[in-house]
């Protein structure tokens, strides 16, 4: 009696927060900001400036993504939607920009004969780009980082989306000590095995902790354990001294380290991200209003996946204007410049190609699904 009364309090509470967290502004909007952090470590890359601190976590953007992917999939997981119908939505979503993107460079690799956003890549490493598979060869960034090079995580991304259901349904049988049991001994591991990587000199694993989507499951996972336990009514509360205090370690750690450790400065961040999403997702259900919920930051979270996928080609185009145009050095403008360009480009790019790309495809598998549905039914009848 007990426990089945424990489950349909569990059951209540989820159904209740699930119609409560129907939108999380704040967190679309952060999406957006973390797509300009990734556009402006890539921008400090081809014109360093006295930003360089700041921006050198730029790129901490990407664990962000895999993190909130994590949570934001499991906060709207069904046990009852097809896994079919699951990965309709993913590939819509993702395959019609990254193709884009891909096409795009390649052209202008064609026509200019230089990559515009990533290295020149090989024949099988385009083959395996094209199917978002090709961050599964580590140690080879002229098949990982090819064309457009931001898509590597986009290949990590797709891997989670793969697996998502299953390990999403999994976790949700495990009781929250579990949970955070198992939550703590993945970031144990995964900064460890980094570490010793690194100190030891062996490239090759270090390559792939940096990179492999296998290495960075344990983030994705962390945003599936923290979306459960919300749902299941936990309340996270990080006030501002508690925020500046979570991710003051990778600050610290910025301006006084020159040879920085990426799985070092993913660790530190890791618990800041993950308290920063659950805060933000516990504020928008209560209906309170942030900065981050303010209409412009969350139609720049919209615009977010166009954003990162054309960023690196618009900055290769406006650095290679600014060569050929021997304009004068100022870092922080043409930075400013490729963060405009960018957000009215993906603002295009969404509303043209992403958005109607979308629904073209799901009414694709709509109809499949109904055509599907209606020989099972007369083969039925036939029977």
């Amino acid at each position: 009696m007990t426990l089945y009364s424990g489950f349909v309090a569990e059951t209540y509470i989820w159904t209740q927060m699930t119609e409560r967290y129907a939108r999380l502004p704040s967190l679309t909007a952060a999406r957006g900001v973390a797509a300009l952090m990734v556009a402006t470590f890539h921008a400090s890359l081809v014109w360093p400036s006295a930003l360089e601190p700041i921006a050198s976590l730029g790129w901490l953007g990407v664990s962000f993504f895999f993190i909130l992917s994590g949570f934001v999939l499991t906060w709207s997981f069904s046990d009852e939607r097809p896994y079919s119908e699951f990965m309709a939505h993913r590939i819509a979503r993702i395959f019609p920009v990254h193709l884009l993107c891909l096409a795009v460079v390649l052209c202008l690799f064609f026509v200019f004969r230089r990559p515009f956003g990533g290295y020149v890549g090989t024949p099988i490493g385009t083959v395996l780009q094209v199917f978002l598979v090709h961050d599964f060869v580590p140690g080879h960034p002229e098949i990982r980082q090819a064309w457009d090079g931001v898509a590597w995580s986009l290949s990590a991304e797709f891997f989670f989306y793969l697996f998502a259901p299953f390990i999403i349904r999994r976790l949700l049988g495990m009781p929250g000590y579990k949970l955070l049991n198992m939550a703590i001994s993945l970031y144990v591991v995964h900064l460890l095995v980094g570490l010793i990587a690194r100190k030891a000199g062996f490239v090759a694993l270090y390559d792939f902790m940096q990179y492999h989507p296998i290495a960075y499951m344990p983030l994705f996972i962390y945003g599936i354990v923290g979306a459960i336990l919300l749902k299941r009514g936990v309340q996270i509360r990080v006030n501002l001294v508690l925020k500046v205090l979570l991710f003051l370690p990778v600050l610290v750690y910025c301006f006084r380290q020159q040879d920085r450790d990426a799985i070092a400065m993913i660790a530190m961040t890791a618990p800041a991200f993950v308290a920063f999403i659950l805060d933000q997702a516990r504020r928008d259900a209560s209906g309170k209003r942030s900065l981050l919920g303010h209409s412009v930051f969350e139609k720049i979270g919209e615009i977010s996946f166009s954003l990162y996928m054309v960023h690196a080609i618009l900055l290769a185009i406006i650095a290679g204007a600014v060569a050929r145009l021997h304009l004068t050095y100022h870092p922080i403008r043409f930075t400013a410049a490729l963060l405009v360009v960018s957000l009215i480009a993906s603002y295009v790019m969404y509303e043209v190609v992403e958005l109607p790309m979308k629904k073209f495809v799901l009414s694709l598998f709509s109809r499949h699904r109904r055509s599907s549905s209606h020989t099972e039914r007369n083969k039925n009848t036939v029977q």
